[in-house]
């Protein structure tokens, strides 16, 4: 009787594709990773975003930034402003904070609230800064607060 000194040829094979596949495996696992911990710190960006803005309107309550555009009025430096001129000089800056970023905000209505508070929406990537139930590119739902599936966005609700 003969017996088998060795590995056979046919297990070395069946040994290196399943190394292959746990390597490839493992790559992608890594290439996952690295795409979430992107999208985390643009959650944190977006976040810092909306808090600054929601300070400012804390600070500035009687300033109105709900419906406002974020042109710069540079007035406020060297001359006596109102509470509205503030708020405009206060959302154009946010707006070049996040536009610096490749974001978007908008200030609307929370959606399904009875406070009539307003909602700071901050959107990164093909996400849009706004309410919707037809558009599927908005952050989130326009008569409830339900995000909006494959949303890129942070909401934090202010004053």
């Amino acid at each position: 009787m003969k017996y088998q000194k060795g590995v056979g040829l046919m297990e070395v094979i069946v040994a290196m594709l399943l190394l292959g596949v746990a390597v490839l495996g493992f790559a992608l696992l890594q290439y996952k990773s690295l795409g979430m911990g992107e999208q985390a710190l643009r959650k944190i960006e977006a976040v810092n975003i909306a808090r600054n803005l929601s300070e400012r309107m804390y600070f500035n309550r009687s300033g109105t930034y709900k419906g406002v555009s974020s042109t710069d009025t540079t007035k406020c430096l060297n001359a006596y402003c109102t509470a509205n001129d503030f708020a405009l000089k206060d959302i154009a800056d946010v707006t070049q904070l996040a536009k610096n970023k490749n974001m978007t905000i908008a200030i609307l209505s929370c959606p399904d609230t009875k406070n009539l508070r307003n909602c700071i929406y901050v959107a990164w990537d093909e996400t849009k800064a706004s309410q919707s139930n037809s558009d599927a590119a908005a952050c989130t739902e326009a008569d409830k607060f339900k995000y909006k599936s494959g949303a890129r966005c942070v909401v934090v609700e202010a004053f």
